[in-house]
């Protein structure tokens, strides 16, 4: 493709590499619309089989859609949420799957530009990664910080649910939960070598300590970010080259808290070899960060969306609002003929 005269652009092969745990009609939804926007595009889906068992016969219709599952759930803000995708990455490597892009996203991620806008962003960008991280001690807040230092400076055990508060009325729970809360603030005041972590949605609470030794020092920052980043391919291998001669850092993450959203981004920003783009090319809001899931966006986001410069947005759910993912689709496709 022209640009700017005689300048050209070569065509750029994408993969997606997405993430499931849902039953699969969102999941197809998704996949459609990016094999009718890229005909030529790799389709990868890890599935998540014990939370959603469904028959990859659905698929057929689209084609070319490779599935690799795991022998383990997989379980927000564990460590599966990472194995998940670097297993699904190291599969496409190994089976030699043609892509110049690897991009990660999940079935609730839905394209909000024409995607030849996106081809082109990516086949004109100079880098290898894109991701949108910072290093934990440059985080902009206080309160960040603390933060990602109880997240990733700590190694997590999980406590045993007794069920005594779950029996307890539910003002009472959460006066227990906010008391908790500033107890443990204080305890990580005084002190940095126990902390406990607690997660939303009901989720065990973990107790974690701070190691004599981790992988991070003057050669390994730790960084915070996006974990959904889009690899090139020299990119994509330098993330499994660094797992695969690393099993100290791997076991180091799987004892940390929500470890998606550094333990790639680590890598990829200490490796000197890497031309990483600080940018986000996904748009997310999230207007009740005390949950630690972003808000799931409906018809009357449109212009958000429209407005947000990104490629990608989350999280969308067809239960709630399946007319957005229409309006949607003529944006990207052009109308239905």
């Amino acid at each position: 493709r022209p640009l700017g005269g005689s300048l050209t652009i070569a065509p750029v092969r994408i993969a997606y590499l997405i993430t499931s745990y849902r039953p699969p009609t969102q999941l197809i939804r998704l996949l459609g619309v990016l094999r009718r926007a890229q005909p030529d595009c790799q389709l990868v889906v890890h599935h998540d089989r014990f939370r959603s068992q469904w028959n990859a016969d659905l698929l057929d219709d689209i084609g070319g859609v490779h599935i690799v599952t795991s022998d383990h759930p997989v379980t927000w803000g564990d460590f599966s949420v990472v194995s998940a995708q670097w297993d699904g990455l190291r599969w496409m490597l190994e089976h030699h799957l043609e892509f110049d892009w690897v991009v990660f996203l999940s079935e609730q991620d839905y394209p909000v530009t024409p995607l030849a806008a996106f081809e082109h962003r990516l086949g004109e960008s100079q880098c290898d990664v894109f991701c949108l991280a910072e290093p934990i001690d440059r985080l902009e807040t206080d309160e960040l910080r603390i933060d990602c230092d109880r997240r990733y400076n700590y190694q997590y055990r999980v406590l045993p649910r007794l069920g005594l508060i779950a029996k307890l009325p539910d003002r009472i729970q959460e006066r227990i939960r906010h008391l908790g809360g500033r107890a443990n603030h204080i305890l990580y005041r005084l002190q940095r070598r126990i902390t406990v972590f607690r997660y939303p949605d009901g989720l065990p609470l973990r107790l974690g300590y701070r190691p004599k030794h981790s992988p991070f020092g003057p050669e390994l920052r730790c960084w915070y970010g996006t974990q959904w980043v889009a690899l090139s391919r020299r990119g994509a291998q330098a993330v499994i080259n660094f797992v695969d001669g690393h099993p100290e850092y791997v076991r180091y993450y799987s004892r940390t808290a929500i470890p998606d959203e550094s333990a790639t981004p680590t890598i990829v920003n200490n490796d000197p070899l890497l031309r990483v783009q600080n940018e986000a090319l996904h748009y997310v809001r999230f207007s009740q960060s005390v949950s630690g899931h972003p808000d799931v966006f409906t018809l009357d986001d449109l212009d958000e969306l429209l407005a947000s410069g990104r490629y990608f947005a989350r999280k969308f759910d067809i239960a709630i609002d399946a007319e957005i993912l229409d309006v949607l689709d003529e944006k990207i496709l052009g109308p239905v003929q």
